[in-house]
């Protein structure tokens, strides 16, 4: 599940796995050991889709439910859903 210490790396890192592998410190990559970083990069890029109005109000409510799924509590969320919107 993601929290708001996970975000704050993967933000860090631009959600770019190489760069994270290259440049990650071992605490950081030992706090993202269990992140799927396809499946947050899917959620991410869904997000910015809705903060667009670019997708169907029944797929709208698919992100929300997928958002609440990977985030380990509402702060995580709304700092996801935030941070989408600025992209």
């Amino acid at each position: 599940m993601l929290t708001v210490a996970k975000l704050t790396v993967l933000i860090k890192y631009h959600w770019d796995l190489r760069r994270f592998h290259k440049q990650g410190t071992l605490p950081e990559k030992e706090l993202l050991a269990g992140v799927d970083w396809h499946a947050t990069a899917e959620l991410l890029q869904d997000l910015r889709l809705y903060h667009k109005n670019l997708v169907s109000p029944a797929y709208a409510a698919q992100i929300h439910a997928n958002l609440l799924a990977a985030c380990a509590d509402e702060a995580t969320a709304q700092t996801l859903l935030g941070y989408a919107s600025t992209l």
